[in-house]
């Protein structure tokens, strides 16, 4: 690259050639004016002790100045150099191609002193516009200017901050000069006020130390503004100490020890901040003049109100945790990062909560088949094991697999209902205890069931079965009855002990299947996301609204009306602060990891010494103080006593309880219809004597 300049510089160099007339070998002598302001520019060059290069930009009549001798005696060697000679007509402003070209060749050559001896104070103060608004050349370099009142307007204080290893060469009647500087830290103040620092005539000398003293080192306790956004943690407002705390806040502290200046901090009026739109053009338009989005064609936007307050000279730092995006690069200088945060998003987080299933969470579906399925199997066995063993006592009950049987019975005359006798034969009718048969527990088959699903409950039987294949049997369903409680007792303690499952969202892809609108404090981001290379980013990107913070954000947030996109430690803070107790979350997956700086006005002298300053605090302060500021902030949300039993997790026992009730009903509804229906409309049936009809079905249970 740097051969590739050097061509260029050839290049230039040797069209300039043959568009500048080259001195004679006897030019015409000097006047006195250039005479003495050629020796002064001579010891000038000397004193600034140019290893590099420098440059000469010159008009017609400065011109012969630069000779050959001129150039042999300014160094204790031969110093590459630059020569660019301008007509008065040129508008260095707008300044040609070729001009462009040299000046670049000058930056790129990094030359330590730049020489500008042009008369027209106007083309001097629009080449310096140049050379501000596009960073043409590095304004902390010396600079050599003629002294021009026109150079010294109002509109020119924010650029004289920029420039002050500048010195002025102004003649004066006697033929003395006087060189003067800008008073730094002076002008920071807003006021320029001149300081002359060397008076010269022929035959004295100067000091190098004196013309182009270091001025960054020592501010002098100068009370610098500097324009602050409360965002977590960099900075906060403290209650306590009724002060402005966080890790920017301590970095502006530590430059300001370092530096000696006083930082004063002020929050920008939002009311009078100014939104800016970056043309293609490098022109910036107040927000408001066009397009209603705050874009322009082919433009960014740019909302940021720290921005605006340094690009307007308002403040001359800007701490609120600005990221670093290169548009602001057209407004503003931005510091070296000290910190590089997690950019990810807020989301609502939902959980599974089935309390009211507590009691069947502990099997599976399948589980509950099968045991439901044991449940009636099991009790089938005993029914038939007692129907087997009724057969070889020969005592085999009508009873048994009544269902199944034939009605072979011949129905009852109606009349036979009406009889006056057999109404009175029934009525006083007595089974004896050698009619009856004898009957097991697990003879009937609802006794089966009941009796099965008792034992399952631990219930014990209301005695042991007469027969010896039942008893056996009995003791083998106790044995499984035992293993499968105590496996559900495990899991049933389990699921008391662990939390219930959380929904979250942990990448991009979850927030666009979720179809929660995302949302961010700042344009930039979602230009960010807009001009991405991933194809989901830029799903996400037109998507995502921007609107600032509000006392309701969080609980959209938990109502899932949006996903909020900042740095971890801003949506922790959310989180914390959240009063409402809603489940948020932060995404796991950090989109970003974007570099954090301080905003300075453009060009800004203190740069250089500010970005060493971050590199030593970042060796170990700047982590201290982070821990410091989110102390109070954790990564995860607190977790539960999961197990403390609480109303929300015995809500279960009240669903079990209710169906039971619920079920209860429903057979008493059951039977009383049954015996409304069935059981009162039954020709034997007697409202008086009630017995006469369950004498009638013990007697014929078939009619």
């Amino acid at each position: 690259m740097r051969c590739l300049w050097i061509l260029i510089v050839a290049f230039i160099s040797l069209a300039m050639a043959t568009s500048i007339p080259i001195p004679i070998a006897n030019p015409a002598p000097l006047s006195g004016y250039e005479m003495q302001l050629k020796i002064l520019l001579q010891k000038i060059l000397w004193v600034a002790n140019v290893k590099r290069c420098f440059a000469v930009i010159t008009d017609d009549l400065h011109y012969p100045i630069y000779d050959r001798i001129f150039f042999e005696s300014v160094g204790r060697r031969v110093i590459p150099f630059f020569v660019m000679r301008t007509n008065e007509s040129d508008d260095l402003q707008r300044p040609s191609r070729q001009v462009e070209l040299f000046v670049k060749a000058i930056k790129s050559s990094d030359c330590e002193l730049n020489v500008i001896t042009i008369l027209n104070g106007w083309q001097v103060q629009r080449f310096l516009g140049y050379i501000y608004d596009n960073r043409s050349l590095n304004m902390q370099k010396k600079f050599v200017l003629l002294h021009d009142l026109r150079l010294f307007e109002s509109d020119m204080i924010h650029l004289w901050s920029v420039f002050i290893d500048a010195i002025f060469l102004k003649r004066q009647l006697d033929n003395k000069y006087t060189i003067s500087t800008i008073a730094f830290p002076g002008i920071l103040s807003g006021v320029l006020v001149m300081k002359n620092i060397a008076n010269w005539e022929l035959g004295k000398g100067l000091n190098g130390r004196i013309l182009f003293a270091d001025k960054t080192s020592n501010l002098f306790g100068t009370s610098l503004p500097v324009a602050i956004s409360e965002h977590v943690p960099m900075v906060l407002w403290a209650n306590a100490t009724k002060s402005f705390q966080g890790v920017e806040v301590e970095i502006m502290n530590a430059l300001g020890k370092a530096l000696n200046f006083k930082p004063v901090y002020y929050k920008p009026n939002q009311t009078e901040n100014m939104d800016w739109t970056e043309l293609d053009g490098g022109a910036s338009v107040a927000y408001g003049s066009g397009n209603p989005d705050g874009y322009a064609q082919n433009g960014t936007h740019i909302d940021s109100m720290l921005v605006d307050e340094v690009a307007a000279h308002s403040a001359r730092f800007a701490i609120g945790d600005l990221h670093l995006f290169q548009v602001y690069l057209k407004l503003v200088e931005l510091s070296a990062p000290h910190n590089f945060e997690c950019l990810t998003f807020l989301t609502p987080e939902s959980s599974t909560d089935n309390s009211w299933q507590t009691f069947i969470l502990p099997f599976s579906a399948g589980m509950w088949v099968g045991v439901l399925l044991s449940l009636f199997v099991v009790g089938t066995v005993f029914y038939a094991i007692s129907f087997l063993n009724a057969i070889i006592n020969g005592n085999v009950s009508s009873e048994f697999f009544r269902c199944l049987r034939p009605n072979r019975n011949v129905p009852m005359d109606p009349k036979i209902y009406r009889r006056i006798s057999f109404r009175i034969a029934i009525s006083r009718y007595r089974s004896s205890k050698g009619d009856r048969m004898p009957r097991d527990l697990f003879d009937g088959y609802t006794n089966c069931i009941l009796l099965t699903y008792s034992m399952l409950l631990y219930v014990a039987l209301p005695r042991m079965p007469r027969n010896w294949p039942l008893r056996v049997l009995t003791g083998w369903y106790w044995i499984y009855c035992i293993l499968l409680v105590a496996t559900y007792r495990a899991s049933f303690t389990a699921i008391l002990a662990n939390p219930a499952a959380r929904v979250t969202i942990d990448t991009l892809e979850d927030l666009l299947r979720s179809h929660i609108p995302p949302s961010t404090g700042a344009t930039e981001n979602r230009q960010f996301f807009l001009e991405a290379n991933d194809e989901v980013a830029r799903k996400v990107g037109e998507k995502m609204e921007v609107f600032g913070y509000s006392d309701d954000l969080t609980s959209r947030i938990a109502k899932g009306q949006c996903a909020y996109y900042d740095n971890e430690f801003y949506l922790r803070y959310l989180r914390v602060a959240d009063e409402s107790g809603s489940a948020l979350h932060i995404m796991k997956e950090c989109v970003l990891y974007m570099p954090v700086v301080l905003a300075m006005e453009k060009n800004s002298a203190l740069k250089p010494r500010v970005d060493a300053s971050i590199q030593h605090l970042a060796e170990g302060l700047i982590a201290k103080w982070l821990k410091d500021a989110i102390e109070h902030l954790p990564a995860e949300a607190l977790a539960q006593q999961e197990a403390l039993m609480n109303i929300q997790k015995f809500w279960s026992s009240f669903v079990a309880l209710l169906i039971g009730y619920v079920i209860s009903m429903l057979t008493l509804l059951a039977e009383r219809w049954h015996f409304k229906h069935i059981v009162m409309k039954h020709p034997m049936y007697d409202v008086y004597n009630p017995s006469l009809y369950y004498n009638f079905k013990r007697i014929y249970p078939q009619h």
